[in-house]
C-alpha cells in the first residue's frame, strides 16, 4: 500500500502542473517524475534542495516514498527514470507507481 507521501507524489504527477523532461531531475521548469518527488519533498520539508542535473533521488526523498531503489528499479531491469526517459506520460508513470509493481517498493 502507497504511503501517505507517495500518494501526494500520484497525485502531482496527475496534476498537469509539472511540465515533464529526461535524463535529469529536473531542467528549468521541467522536472522528471522523480523530480516531482523532490519539489514535494522540498514543500514538505524532506529536504532544502537537490542536485537537478542527478538521475536519482536523494536517500531523505527515496526513504520517504519508500522506493527500493533511487530511481524506481522495478521488474526486469525496469524503473521510472527509464520509462520516464523512453516517454512515458506522467499519467503512465503514476498508473505503474499505484499498482505497487514487485521489488519497487520495501
Amino acid at each position: 500500500m502507497l504511503n501517505d507521501f507517495a500518494k501526494k507524489w500520484v497525485e502531482a504527477l496527475r496534476s498537469g502542473k509539472y511540465a515533464q523532461t529526461k535524463r535529469q531531475l529536473a531542467y528549468g521548469e521541467s522536472y522528471c517524475c522523480l523530480g516531482v518527488a523532490c519539489e514535494l519533498a522540498i514543500d514538505s520539508g524532506i529536504i532544502s534542495s537537490y542536485e537537478s542535473t542527478d538521475n536519482g533521488l536523494p536517500e531523505e526523498v527515496q526513504n520517504a516514498l519508500g522506493l527500493r531503489f533511487s530511481i524506481g528499479v522495478y521488474g526486469k531491469n525496469t524503473s521510472l527514470a527509464g520509462i520516464n526517459d523512453k516517454g512515458a506520460t506522467f499519467n503512465e508513470i503514476a498508473d505503474i507507481i499505484e499498482s505497487e509493481p514487485g521489488g519497487l517498493f520495501v
